[in-house]
């Protein structure tokens, strides 16, 4: 009896060790995608923000010749409006992009809970 006890004692250490083994691999895969993700988000971060100083550059080169029958304001109020247009669309995407990395990165925290329980 106590040695049908024993086996199946170390039958069950040995399974707790493979359960463990493969729990430890699927974090560490994990973790993987983690950097991963945040290597691609950076990419992107670095990619738009190249964007946003290049479109702000072409803005600041280019000259508007405006004629004097032109009224002045119109024209400062249609920048102003699209600059703003502009503003929000951008302060919206960067959102998006980081509530989208949250989101993932909040499903690769849960998935290595769950496999850390296992």
């Amino acid at each position: 009896d106590e040695t049908n006890q024993r086996m199946e004692a170390e039958n069950n250490l040995a399974a707790y060790r493979q359960e463990a083994d493969e729990a430890t691999l699927a974090r560490l895969d994990l973790e993987r995608k983690i950097e991963s993700l945040e290597e691609e988000i950076r990419f992107l971060r670095k990619i738009h923000e190249e964007e946003v100083r290049e479109l702000q550059e072409q803005l600041a080169q280019q000259q508007v010749h405006v004629e004097m029958d032109v009224a002045k304001p119109d024209l400062t109020a249609a920048l102003r409006e699209i600059r703003t247009q502009y503003e929000a669309m951008a302060s919206s995407n960067m959102h998006e992009a980081e509530e989208w990395y949250r989101s993932k990165f909040a499903d690769l925290n849960d998935a290595a809970a769950r496999n850390a329980e296992l």
